[in-house]
């Protein structure tokens, strides 16, 4: 029975996206994460060539071919690769959309999640514990708010994936997460003014040398300035500084 008659179940397409989360545990140097997206999509595969043991062996080699792109965004090409397989496609249009697909899904992915969506759950996690709440409830605000983007476009990424197949190139063109990345912009640089006043304010509040004040918020205003003037060098030592304010000030009031 060809792969296009096979109806997947529910029940498939939840064990392939459940393991979209150990995509990279057998991460490696000769094919990265491709075992990772070889064993996520299997369940998919086993229903597709149910009977064909021989399509499902070549199908799973193809799977397990060298594949890059963001760990979240992966969830799309499983879904993709495994929509590919049940219309027939040929192994060449697989391989030419494999390769295809890793630049999109790496560049997207570390724009939208690692450049603004977790600086931003940092920033507050960060902020409600210097507003006074405590380091574990911070911790918790971080991962609950941090998750719950992850899982969403876990989620997206695997339901848009089935439904474009080989459109999925097209989709992340114009895709939400691409306009995300630009509106969180605004919202990263507010959180991270929020966190400087709020800081600079508890330090100089609690110092009792006020030059070691001035000169710690000159650090964060010198920080503040590269950072605009130098997003990508001056952005990392802005967010140095910021990290290593409060372990400072911690120390400096354990030694006080």
């Amino acid at each position: 029975m060809g792969g296009a008659h096979v109806r997947l179940l529910r029940s498939d397409h939840l064990a392939a996206w459940s393991r979209t989360f150990a995509i990279q545990g057998s991460w490696n140097y000769s094919t990265m994460v491709g075992a990772g997206i070889a064993y996520a999509v299997l369940p998919l595969l086993r229903r597709i060539h149910a009977g064909d043991p021989v399509r499902l062996r070549e199908s799973v080699e193809r799977s397990m071919r060298p594949f890059n792109g963001h760990p979240y965004l992966c969830a799309m090409a499983v879904a993709a690769l495994g929509r590919l397989e049940q219309d027939e496609v040929d192994p060449q249009t697989i391989e030419k959309f494999r390769t295809a697909l890793r630049g999109p899904l790496g560049t997207v992915g570390d724009r939208a999640v690692w450049g603004q969506w977790r600086p931003i759950c940092v920033l507050v996690g960060t902020l409600s514990f210097l507003l006074g709440a405590s380091a574990g409830w911070s911790a918790v605000a971080f991962l609950v708010l941090y998750n719950a983007g992850h899982v969403a476009v876990r989620v997206w990424a695997y339901v848009k994936g089935w439904q474009a197949g080989l459109e999925v190139g097209r989709l992340l063109k114009g895709a939400w997460l691409e306009r995300w990345a630009e509106r969180l912009w605004p919202v990263n640089i507010l959180l991270t003014g929020g966190v400087a006043l709020v800081l600079a304010d508890v330090v100089v509040s609690q110092s009792t040398v006020p030059l070691a004040s001035v000169a710690l918020l000159g650090m964060g205003a010198i920080g503040a300035l590269l950072a605009f003037r130098f997003p990508r060098q001056g952005g990392r030592a802005a967010a140095f500084l910021l990290v290593i304010a409060p372990l400072l000030w911690l120390l400096g009031g354990l030694t006080g």
